[in-house]
């Protein structure tokens, strides 16, 4: 199985990045060529892997800002479609069976018991 090399929308950066600090190639641009190839020198090479290894830690820092910033993204689209319920003295409700994990089972069982009355409101 190949390495993955698209970016993650969360992160903005591939696995592969995260993990060595440096983009895979592909075996197809060694073998074909690509201004990748073409432009490599040995020193240069070095220096900029020691320098990207120095820079690792703020790359895998920048990922996690983008990752948060994603997830605050994805609890505000979410939250805007939440309504709060509030039950007052007096109301009626229902309880799910499945929560208390007691009772019938099965496709036929009863999702739902009660009616329940609000005695107090703690």
């Amino acid at each position: 199985m190949g390495v993955r090399t698209t970016y993650k929308v969360t992160t903005e950066a591939t696995p592969f990045m995260l993990a060595y600090g440096a983009e895979a190639m592909m075996p197809l641009e060694i073998s074909h060529g690509s201004p990748r190839v073409e432009a490599y020198e040995l020193e240069t090479n070095e220096e900029g892997m020691k320098l990207s290894l120095d820079l690792i830690d703020e790359v895998r820092d920048e990922a996690n800002a983008h990752n948060a910033e994603h997830k605050r993204r994805a609890s505000l689209y979410y939250n805007r479609r939440v309504n709060d319920r509030f039950f007052r003295q007096g109301d009626l409700f229902l309880r799910k069976i499945e929560a208390l994990g007691v009772g019938e089972r099965g496709k036929l069982a009863p999702n739902w018991e009660g009616a329940y009355k609000v005695w107090k409101k703690l």
